[in-house]
């Protein structure tokens, strides 16, 4: 494998497939530093070129549409299917583009978070396609489409079945459309400063911190809330519309500079948000409690919670109570409900980027 090139094509759709990505792009680096790696997608973060410190060829490319969401709780669900058959449509000019782009690059092998394009490119190419994900996206569309939608269904389905094996991170099906898989230990990011710098860099006072982060999404159309959390003092990531009598600290999306989100987790006596891989990772890498909103509609949640529930202590709200302001009891719950916390790989990226590459040499 002198001179290895590997592809990266990564998902839109949320910035967990993005992070635990980019700690598979470092472990490989890490471990064959003559390997080049590129990666394609269209997630934009001021804090990603400033994290990556390894040589990285980015590509501006988008793959499948995901799920379109109407808010950071909420899947659009007909105009995620509008858009897979506009993509649909698009298949084969893509696909071209796609041929284009691996030959040109001399690209010998592609990872796939979780684009089925890419991995149907590859494949078709005699290239070793490997996706690194806890499901496939024709999981997630199957229960959404109507009879007359299946074929887009089945297009997903034919494309990872051109691959040549998933690692299949926690929180999703034990099932793939590849035609081989095995399970992979959770990848998550890791905090970089200690809880006490944390606070101290933030002016967060003594006592519990609740930190609240319903996900990278505009919360142009909420309700204003009045937030009663009890005795916690309140850490908000992104414009939220809270008000409330206890001691508030206020982030942006772009949280303020030396500080990252694995950061505030670690820093967390609780966190309160949406069950998404990313955070949801980040909670149990770092034995953060963490208060669960309900997710309608998004195939992956219940999976996430049934994990969630047996690997540490969490607890699970409705959307009603959020917004009502009534925080104080699910932030106590997830102190007590859920189960001990169990183990976590010191370093799973790595082991994947090592099972990366003997799939790659075994192709």
């Amino acid at each position: 494998m002198t001179d290895l090139t590997v592809h990266f094509a990564i998902t839109s759709h949320g910035l967990g497939h993005l992070t635990r990505s980019l700690a598979v792009m470092e472990a490989l680096a890490s471990i064959r530093p003559s390997c080049r790696i590129h990666a394609s997608t269209t997630i934009a973060s001021p804090w990603i070129r400033e994290q990556v410190g390894f040589p990285l060829t980015w590509r501006r490319q988008d793959y499948e549409p995901g799920a379109l969401q109407r808010n950071c709780f909420e899947v659009d669900v007909p105009a995620t299917l509008a858009a897979y058959r506009e993509f649909e449509r698009q298949w084969q000019e893509r696909l071209e583009r796609e041929y284009e782009f691996l030959r040109a690059n001399a690209i010998d092998a592609v990872v796939s978070d979780i684009s089925a394009l890419a991995v149907g490119a590859a494949g078709e190419l005699g290239l070793p396609a490997i996706g690194v994900s806890n499901f496939t996206w024709d999981w997630i569309l199957e229960p959404w489409c109507p009879a007359e939608d299946a074929p887009l269904v089945e297009r997903l389905r034919d494309s990872y079945a051109r691959g040549t094996c998933q690692l299949r991170l926690p929180f999703g099906p034990d099932s793939s459309s590849f035609p081989a898989s095995e399970p992979a230990p959770l990848i998550s990011r890791r905090a970089l400063r200690p809880p006490e710098e944390v606070r101290r860099r933030l002016e967060i006072g003594c006592g519990r911190i609740a930190v609240v982060c319903p996900g990278g999404w505009t919360a142009d159309e909420w309700p204003q809330i009045h937030a009663r959390p009890g005795d916690f003092q309140l850490v908000t990531v992104g414009d939220l519309p809270v008000t409330t009598t206890a001691p508030h600290r206020r982030l942006g999306h772009d949280l303020p500079a030396g500080i990252t989100m694995p950061d505030l987790v670690a820093a967390a006596d609780v966190v309160l948000g949406k069950p998404g891989y990313g955070l949801a990772s980040e909670c149990l890498t770092h034995r953060a409690p963490f208060a669960m909103l309900e997710r309608p509609d998004f195939r992956e949640t219940p999976y996430l919670i049934a994990e969630m529930q047996r690997s540490g202590r969490c607890s699970v709200s409705s959307l009603e109570a959020f917004f009502a302001g009534e925080w104080e009891p699910m932030l106590e719950a997830a102190l007590t409900e859920g189960s001990d916390w169990r183990e976590i790989e010191p370093d799973p990226a790595k082991r994947v980027a090592e099972r990366i590459l003997a799939i790659i040499a075994a192709h």
